[in-house]
């Protein structure tokens, strides 16, 4: 079925199911960063965890991802998304709510991770959808107005968040969060009762198709990324870059623990100046309607990074105080530019029925280096040192990036050429 025949969208902007999916995506995200900033408060100092308590948060939600990313990429593929996402949303507003009836860290932690659970197949529905139902031409926007949703709710979200806690309480945000996903379902349900909407949003199936069984549907999600070149390669470089990411990213506090005591917001800015960095980068993304050359991207992305992080080793006590901000923008320039490459990377390399399960098996392996990586990079910060990690790290990167840039011929492969002689035909 051709898909621009049935959306001929001129912008995005035009296309109301996109922008009811993008509504939708907005407000969970935005609710999304004021849990989460509740959720360490609550961990800290209302309930006085201990630092291993902590340390299980991102576990609780990064577990569920691992587990069952792969599961959900392939039951998006299967079933109408909108619903799936309709119930997923419907779930996680019950289990906030539960989260703000809870009283002490063991039962918070369990309700974590079955919310994170029920929310592993919000990406691939998401990726799957932006590759239904909008025009190819303009799904460059589409995925960049979702990253610049997503980078500006992890600026806006701790600020208002960690504001409204002070003046109110943790468990305000997290009521609040509870109502983002209400209106979120909701704007779903708008998409489901029309029918019209609901018909555009099914998966396509031909005539007689019969629906493959779970295991081998999930088995062919690995050919596909396996048999193409371009999704296995890319995948694995930013599986080994997330590696490099992950093990020194929870470890800057430690760093301006050592160099700048008495600045204790310092980490503050730094997230902030990360996440200015990564808008920066999708706006200007955003001008373009398509990406090539994915090779020289990821690289770019991975050297940026590290050119951030490998520098914030550098620095050392009555360091000019702008610097940290100056080296976050160039990791957030980085992180903006990885993650929008690989998003609209994986719209580009596959198709309507393969995109769920291709996006699960990726949000499986980059979650499972925030399981492993952290713990990994703990132990050598605490025996080499923060700084030493840090300018191994980021140097790490920075070569990584340059030898993907350089391999981006060959990442590309015969099929560049071949959409380059078709072009030059057309």
């Amino acid at each position: 079925m051709d898909q621009q025949n049935i959306h001929p969208h001129k912008t995005i902007w035009q296309n109301k199911i996109f922008m009811k999916l993008f509504a939708s995506y907005s407000v969970s995200m935005l609710g999304h960063w004021f849990d989460m900033v509740a959720i360490i408060i609550l961990f800290s100092y209302v309930w006085q965890a201990s630092p291993l308590v902590i340390a299980l948060i991102p576990v609780a939600y990064a577990l569920p991802q691992v587990l069952l990313s792969q599961f959900a990429g392939v039951l998006t593929d299967q079933y109408h998304r909108v619903k799936i996402m309709l119930v997923s949303d419907s779930v996680t507003a019950v289990l906030t709510l539960l989260l703000f009836f809870t009283n002490s860290p063991w039962p918070a932690l369990i309700l974590l991770a079955l919310r994170s659970a029920v929310n592993v197949v919000h990406s691939p529905a998401q990726q799957g959808l932006i590759k239904l139902v909008v025009d190819e031409k303009l799904i460059m926007k589409a995925v960049t107005l979702n990253g610049t949703v997503n980078q500006m709710s992890k600026i806006i979200g701790p600020f208002a968040g960690a504001s409204l806690a002070g003046f109110l309480s943790p468990k305000f945000c997290i009521l609040v969060n509870a109502a983002a996903f209400t209106i979120s379902a909701l704007i779903l349900l708008t998409i489901v009762l029309n029918k019209k909407m609901i018909r555009e949003t099914a998966m396509v199936q031909e005539k007689g198709e019969q629906k493959e069984g779970f295991w081998s549907s999930w088995l062919e999600g690995w050919k596909i990324v396996l048999k193409s070149r371009i999704l296995f390669i890319s995948l694995i470089s930013i599986v080994i870059g997330f590696i490099a990411i992950q093990m020194i990213d929870i470890q800057f506090p430690v760093l301006f623990r050592e160099i700048a005591p008495d600045l204790p917001e310092l980490t503050g800015w730094l997230m902030g100046a990360s996440g200015l960095g990564a808008v920066l980068m999708i706006l200007v993304l955003n001008r373009f309607s398509t990406l090539n050359n994915y090779g020289i991207l990821i690289g770019l992305s991975m050297l940026l990074i590290g050119t951030g992080f490998g520098g914030l080793g550098f620095l050392r006590e009555g360091f000019f105080l702008l610097l940290p901000v100056f080296l976050g923008i160039s990791a957030g320039l980085g992180v903006g530019l990885l993650s929008i490459t690989f998003q609209y990377l994986i719209q580009k390399e596959t198709t309507e029925k393969e995109i769920g399960r291709v996006s699960g098996i990726a949000n499986s392996l980059i979650s499972m280096t925030v399981l492993v990586s952290p713990l990994v990079g703990g132990m050598l910060v605490q025996h080499f040192g923060v700084a030493v990690i840090c300018i191994a790290c980021g140097g790490f990167l920075i070569l990584f990036g340059l030898g993907l840039a350089a391999g981006s011929p060959f990442l590309e492969g015969k099929k560049k050429l071949t959409k380059e002689k078709a072009a030059a035909v057309e």
